[in-house]
C-alpha cells in the first residue's frame, strides 16, 4: 500500500473542510431511487448481489411520495434525482412518469442522473433521453476483452458489442459535460488498456473505480495498485505537457482531486448520503443512499412520512460518521480530499479498515498524489492554466 505521508510541499491543514453541522435535520437535496429493485446481467463482482436482497419495481405512488419528499422545502438550485440502483431502464414506465413530474415542475428543476449498464439503450430511448436532457453514465469496463471478462449475461454472454454501439450514439449527442462511462478495475485490469479502449469509442469523461468485493480472484494486488500509481501519475503528467487540454478525455477522479486542492466541494464525509442524500427503496423504505436499499438495520425512514430524524442521527454518529472520527483516516494525509471511505464499502466488506477499503485508500491516494504533482507544477510555471479545471459558472466570476 502506498505510504501515508503527504507529497513534498503539501500541507493537509491548507484544505481543511468546514464541520459539518448535525445539529438538525439537513435538508434533502438529492434522492436515489431504486425504480426496479433487479439487474438484467449477472457481473461476475457485482456488490449489489451480495448485499441487497431480491426486491419488487417501485409503485408508482412511491415515484410520487419520493418527489414530493424532495420538494418538502422551497424550490432551490442543486437538487437532484438519481437512478442507478439495479437496472433502472427495467423500469421505464416510471422513468417517463419522472420525466413529466420533471417537465411540470417549477424551476429551478432537478437535475437526473441516469446511470445503466447499456443493455437497453435502444434507439427509441436514446432519443428520449437525449431530448428529455438527462445526465447519462453508462458502465462499460474497457475493451471487449476487459469488459467481456466481467460484466456479463445471465447465460454467460459477453455484452460488449451492445453496449458500445449505444456509447458511441451518446456521446456523439450530449454534451461531455452530461455523459460518462464508469469504468470498474478488477484484478489484472491493465487501467491504461481501460481508459484508451473507452476513450477510443468518443466518450470525453471517463471515471475508473476499484471494485468492491471479497473474493481474492477478483480483488486488485498490490502489482495492480502499483500499474493505476504509474497510470494516474502519467496523465497527470500528459496534462502538464499537453498544449491543448481539449484532445485529452477527463479523468474524473483526479479532476474531483484538483479541484479539491483549489479549495472547492471540500467535505468531511465521502458524500452526502444519510444527509443531505437519501436512497429510496421500491418499498418506499429510506435509506442513507442506494447502496443500502433493502438492509433493514440501515433503514432511516419510510415514505410518506420521509426521514426519522433520530433513526439519521444515529446513522452520522456510527457508519455516516465524518473522516475525522475515523482512525484510519486521522493518520491519512490524503483523508481532506476524499472525504474518508464510502459509508457502504466500510460497512458491508468491511469492517472500517478491512482489506476493499484499503485498496479504495490506494487508489484515493494515488489520485491525490497526482493532483497534488500536477497542480504543484502549474502553480510554479503556469498558473493561469488551472482555471481550466474550473466550472464555467466560477470562472465567468474570475475572468
Amino acid at each position: 500500500m502506498p505510504e501515508r505521508s503527504p507529497p513534498p510541499g503539501f500541507d493537509p491543514d491548507d484544505i481543511i473542510p468546514p464541520l459539518l453541522n448535525d445539529d438538525k435535520p439537513w435538508p434533502i437535496l438529492s434522492i436515489a431511487l431504486d425504480v426496479s429493485g433487479r439487474c438484467n446481467m449477472a457481473c461476475r463482482y457485482c456488490a449489489e448481489a451480495a448485499t441487497q436482497p431480491p426486491r419488487a419495481p417501485m409503485a408508482e405512488e412511491n415515484l410520487e411520495s419520493a418527489w414530493h419528499l424532495l420538494h418538502t422545502d422551497e424550490p432551490r438550485a442543486g437538487r437532484s434525482i438519481r437512478l442507478g440502483s439495479g437496472e433502472p431502464l427495467l423500469a421505464l414506465p416510471l422513468l417517463h412518469q419522472l420525466g413529466a413530474l420533471v417537465a411540470r415542475a417549477d424551476e429551478p428543476r432537478p437535475r437526473v442522473y441516469v446511470t445503466t449498464n447499456g443493455t437497453l439503450l435502444t434507439s427509441q430511448v436514446r432519443d428520449w433521453l437525449v431530448e428529455a436532457g438527462w445526465d447519462v453514465k453508462i458502465s462499460l469496463d474497457g475493451p471487449k476483452a476487459i469488459h467481456d471478462k466481467w460484466r456479463v449475461t445471465p447465460g454467460g454472454g459477453g455484452t460488449f458489442d451492445q453496449i458500445s454501439e449505444a456509447v458511441i450514439d451518446l456521446a456523439e449527442r450530449i454534451p461531455p459535460s452530461r455523459f460518462s462511462v464508469t469504468t470498474v478495475l478488477c484484478g489484472g485490469t491493465d487501467p491504461e488498456d481501460a481508459f484508451e479502449g473507452i476513450a477510443a469509442l468518443g466518450v470525453r469523461r471517463i471515471e475508473l473505480v476499484p471494485v468492491v468485493h471479497t473474493s481474492a480472484s477478483v480483488l486488485p494486488t498490490l502489482d495492480d495498485i502499483a500499474r493505476y500509481e504509474q497510470f494516474v501519475m502519467a496523465h497527470a503528467r500528459r496534462y502538464f505537457e499537453s498544449d491543448d487540454w481539449a484532445e485529452i478525455p477527463v479523468l474524473a477522479q483526479l479532476r474531483r482531486h484538483i479541484y479539491r486542492l483549489m479549495g472547492y466541494n471540500l467535505f468531511r464525509a465521502s458524500c452526502g448520503a444519510g444527509r443531505s442524500f437519501v436512497g429510496v427503496g421500491p418499498d418506499g423504505d429510506i435509506y442513507p443512499c442506494f447502496r443500502f436499499v433493502g438492509v433493514e438495520r440501515y433503514r432511516i425512514g419510510r415514505l410518506p412520512d420521509g426521514v426519522d430524524p433520530q433513526a439519521a442521527a444515529a446513522f452520522q454518529r456510527g457508519a455516516g460518521r465524518p473522516y475525522q472520527d475515523r482512525a484510519a483516516c486521522r493518520a491519512c494525509w490524503a483523508a481532506p480530499l476524499c472525504g474518508g471511505p464510502c459509508f457502504a464499502c466500510a460497512e458491508m466488506f468491511g469492517p472500517g479498515d478491512g482489506q476493499p477499503v484499503r485498496l479504495h485508500c490506494a487508489y484515493e491516494m494515488a489520485d491525490a498524489r497526482a493532483a497534488v504533482w500536477l497542480v504543484g507544477q502549474l502553480r510554479q510555471h503556469n498558473p493561469d492554466r488551472l482555471l481550466a479545471f474550473l466550472p464555467r459558472t466560477i470562472t465567468e466570476g474570475l475572468l
